[in-house]
Order: C-alpha cells, then structure tokens, then sequence
C-alpha cells in the first residue's frame, strides 16, 4: 500500500516526511516552466535528484509545467508554447527515470467554450502522445473544471490507454458546481481515475490545507475512492503542511481502511 502513496515535495518537510513513512515524492521542480530553460535545466535536475535520495523514494511522479499549458488557444503560438514545454518536461522525465507524469488540463472558463476546450485538447494530447513510448503515462489533472464530466468525455475521446486523470479533490471540491460534490467526481470518472491529488480546503478557496482541515470528510472520500477507482490507483499528498496528512494516510493504512 505504502508505494502508492506520495507526497508532493512543495509540502513543508516533504522528504523527511516522505522518509519516515516509506511514502514516495512526486517532484514539483518543473511546475514553473523557466526550470525547463537550457540554462536552468541542470540545476533543476541536480535538485530533483537530492529530493530523491533524501526522500529515499524508490518511486516517483513528476508534475509537468502548468503555466500558460492553454490546448484551447486560439493563436497557434500559445499551444505551440505549451507543447515545448511539455516536450522538455517528458524530457527531464526521462533522465530521471519516471515514467509518469502529471499534466493541467489548462481549462479556462470565461475564456473558451467547453466544446472548444474538448476539441482542441483532444487534439493536443494524441499528438503529445504520438511519440511517446508504451511505458510513459500522462495524468490530466482538472484545475477550474467545475463538473466531471467534461474530464470523462476527455479521456474517453483521447482513447488512449496511457492517458488517465489525476483527480485533484481540493481543486474540485472549491469550484465545482452546486449539482455535484466531490464523491459524484469519483463515482462519475471511476477506473479513469489513475492518480489523486489530496487536500482539503473550506469549498470556496483552494488552501492545499491539511486532510482533517477542510469541509471534505476524508473518511467517506477514501472509502469511494476503494469501492470506485482501480486497485493501483495512486494518490499525492498535497498539503502545504504535509506531516498531518501523511499521519492522517498511516492511521487509515493501519486500519486496513485502503486494503484492496
């Protein structure tokens, strides 16, 4: 059970948290794009591979580059920007040695129709992915989608076996509609959850809070995630403080609440 936990290593103590519980990391080095830059690459590297070894992680997920990652753009220059970077990204990937990685789905809401967020995504990611071999997975992680069903739509349109979703609860749980709470996300999407990002926050701001600090009870969101997800579906611990939530995860281990 233990290898599917991890912890992100923006958290507070991250690695020696992440040590002491036999938790894995999934490293936050190159959410910021300019990490990626020919001149910065080595030094974001050099710092992936410390938090590794002070982790102790024998696992790892990488998060790509979120800003201005916009599929939907209309100039053609914006998405061609966002593929380089998550070209580099799969890059940097690949000399540390992960395999999977998880990726926004760079949805905004005001900015593009739905219909044509879905079409030019679609479209992004096969070609992402056209190159990519059999043994490297994307999660696409909702951000501002406000119902779920535009994510299973999504994957279910890319068909493509190593595409899944990284369902962040906190994220859903500050801007989704009033029609939907956040056992609907994990109950709608199910088996094409592959990754969970967990925190939680008070419904109207996403404070990346701890697992017992938030409107969320995670009792009853971890038993959806056992009865609706798949067996080897992986989850991050994504609070700012993460110490809590990694005793939060030990007591529901040891409870044998994740068994399965």
């Amino acid at each position: 059970m233990r290898d599917r936990i991890y912890i992100a290593t923006f958290s507070e103590d991250a690695e020696s948290v992440a040590k002491q519980y036999g938790f894995s990391i999934e490293l936050n080095d190159f959410c910021i794009s300019e990490n990626l830059d020919p001149e910065r690459i080595k030094g974001s590297l050099e710092a992936a591979r410390r938090e590794l070894q002070a982790a102790g992680a024998e696992h790892a997920i990488m998060h790509g580059p979120f800003t201005e990652i916009i599929p939907a753009s209309i100039d053609h220059r914006a998405v061609e920007l966002g593929m380089e970077r998550l070209q580099q990204a799969y890059q940097a990937a690949r000399d540390l040695g992960i395999n999977r990685m998880v990726v926004h789905s760079g949805y905004m809401p005001l900015l593009y129709f739905k219909d044509w967020h879905h079409a030019k995504s679609v479209e992004f990611w096969r070609m992402y992915m056209a190159d990519k071999p059999d043994e490297f997975s994307i999660y696409i992680e909702n951000v501002f989608e406000d119902e779920p069903c535009m994510m299973h739509r999504l994957i279910e349109d890319i068909g493509d076996s190593r595409v899944g979703i990284c369902l962040d609860i906190g994220h859903a749980n500050a801007v989704t509609s009033e029609d939907y709470d956040i056992m609907d996300w994990i109950q709608i999407l199910g088996p094409q959850i592959r990754h969970f990002h967990l925190h939680n926050n008070d419904g109207n701001h996403d404070q990346h809070a701890s697992l017992d600090q938030g409107i969320m009870n995670m009792d009853v969101v971890m038993d959806t995630i056992r009865h609706c997800c798949r067996q080897d579906v992986t989850m991050t611990i994504e609070s700012r403080s993460c110490r809590e939530s990694a005793q939060w995860i030990e007591d529901w281990i040891r409870r044998g609440c994740l068994e399965g």
